[in-house]
This record gives C-alpha cells, sequence and structure tokens, in this order.
C-alpha cells in the first residue's frame, strides 16, 4: 500500500481506553480491567497532512488542522466539500470518516469506509477504521475486519494491536499476544501496546514475561494507575500478591487495593490461571 493510503492507520495509541470485558464485581464494587483501544486521536491528524493527494492537499490539510484542534465539525465539513466535486477521492473519504469517528458517529464512519473500499477493496486503512467502530459492540467481527487489514497491510502496525484487543475482548488472552507483539516489530517502543501485550501475558499465566514488559513502564516517572494496576496483574500470576498490594497502595487506600487485589485473583482464576 502506498504510504498516501495510510491516513488512518498511523494514528498512534495514547490514552483512549475501553472498558473491556474483564470485569469483575466484589464485595459490591465494580472492578475493572481496561485495555489501551486504538483511536483516531485528533492530535495525532494533523502530522498526516502531508500524505494526502497533492491536488487537495491544503484543503485536506486545513481537515487535519481542525482535528487536531479539536473541531470534528470543521473537518467533515472541509472534506466533504473536497467530496462534492470529487466523489471518489479516497483521501477525502478517510478525512471524513476520521471526522465521523471523532464525533462518534461510527455508523457514519463506517459508511465512509465501505465507500473507500469500494474504489480500493484492498484498502487497510478502511478495514481498520471499520474494525475500530465496531471493537466496543462486537469484539468477533472486529476482530475480522482487523485480520483482513493486515492480510491487506502485513506493516500495518495498529491493526495488528486492534487485532489483539479484539481477541482480549472476547477472553482470547493467548492468542491476543502474537499480534501485539507482531505490532512492536512493526512500531516498536509503543506504549500502549507493551501493556496490552503485558496484561495479555499475565491474563493467559505468562506472568513472568508479562513482567518484563509491565515492570520498566511502572516504574518508571511516567506511569499512570493503570499501568500499576496491569502490573499488579502481572505480580499476582506469579504468585507476588504482597507486592501487587505494594504497587497498588501508591493510588489507593488499602481496602481499594485489597478488593482490587481479589477482583484480579478472580479474573485470573476464571482465565484458569
Amino acid at each position: 500500500m502506498s504510504e498516501s493510503g495510510r491516513f488512518f492507520v498511523r494514528h498512534r495509541i495514547e490514552e483512549s481506553r475501553i472498558i473491556a470485558r474483564l470485569r469483575a464485581l466484589h464485595a459490591g464494587a465494580g472492578l475493572c480491567l481496561a485495555l489501551a483501544l486504538a483511536g483516531c486521536h485528533p492530535s495525532q491528524t494533523a502530522q498526516l497532512a502531508q500524505e494526502s493527494a497533492p491536488h487537495d492537499a491544503g484543503v485536506l490539510n486545513v481537515a487535519d488542522a481542525a482535528i487536531a484542534g479539536n473541531d470534528p465539525q470543521m473537518a467533515l465539513q472541509v472534506s466533504q466539500s473536497v467530496l462534492a466535486s470529487d466523489p471518489h477521492n479516497i483521501q477525502a473519504l478517510y478525512h471524513e470518516a476520521a471526522s465521523y469517528y471523532a464525533l462518534n458517529r461510527c455508523e457514519d464512519a463506517i459508511a465512509a469506509y465501505r465507500l473507500a473500499l469500494k474504489i480500493d477493496p484492498a484498502s487497510s486503512p478502511a478495514e481498520t477504521g471499520i474494525g475500530r467502530c465496531l471493537l466496543q459492540r462486537d469484539a468477533a467481527t472486529a476482530a475480522l475486519a482487523f485480520t483482513k487489514a493486515v492480510q491487506d497491510d502485513p506493516k500495518n502496525a495498529a491493526a495488528q494491536n486492534d487485532l489483539g484487543i479484539a481477541l482480549d475482548l472476547q477472553g482470547n488472552y493467548a492468542g491476543a499476544t502474537a499480534p501485539y507483539k507482531q505490532a512492536l516489530l512493526l512500531a516498536p517502543g509503543v506504549t500502549a501496546t507493551e501493556v496490552n501485550l503485558g496484561l495479555s501475558l499475565a491474563l493467559a499465566g505468562n506472568g513472568q514475561e508479562a513482567l518484563q514488559y509491565l515492570g520498566p513502564l511502572a516504574t518508571s516517572t511516567e506511569a499512570t494507575p493503570k499501568i500499576r494496576e496491569d502490573y499488579a496483574v502481572a505480580l499476582l500470576a506469579t504468585g507476588r500478591r504482597d507486592e501487587a498490594k505494594q504497587v497498588l497502595s501508591v493510588d489507593l487506600t488499602p481496602d481499594q487495593a485489597r478488593a482490587l487485589l481479589d477482583g484480579f485473583s478472580d479474573i485470573l482464576a476464571k482465565s484458569g490461571h
């Protein structure tokens, strides 16, 4: 796939998270593990402007800047102005779909991506975008979209990560580790992918390997409470409950940490570890 075809794929993963099906209830308190979701983050759109078709670059640059400035409605208007005169402009369709996604209008985003697929049936960006829209309501169908995306573009690191998330959401933690590892080979150092991989390894019973990923992240100055929680899961998976409790105590009261550990233990027990 050409560089210009990577509009949606190269959105990197940052802080967007979804509540996964990795959910446990303990003592009446809702506990959850969350997986990082590769999404269309506004601040990442501007860097892709130069990938648009040359004769529309200036106009679509405005759409990029609008999304980066948290104004997806403006981005939508700009992309649709291009499509009004050139309905088969695939770059404008990618921009339109990304705008709809940012507006939480996933059905419209899917429709735009499907139009792009009519132009390019092997459009990995469109397949990735469709998968992301499906992910929160139908992980199995989303996994099929991501599988097609990586088949059409084996270098699509974002789709590999998203495929891992879709498998995780179905409880296939062991199966999720392979696409996460492939994503890291293609795009080394993406923190969210490392966190996803570490958590899946822990839930698949590979706690020691999980610690190799989550340990450095959890002890860094940029560690977040969620990363520390995932690190605690890995420690718990290796039988190190006291250390896990100590990690959680950074952000939680003793009672909260104890309840969370009990919830994590339930999840690990249900996954067979």
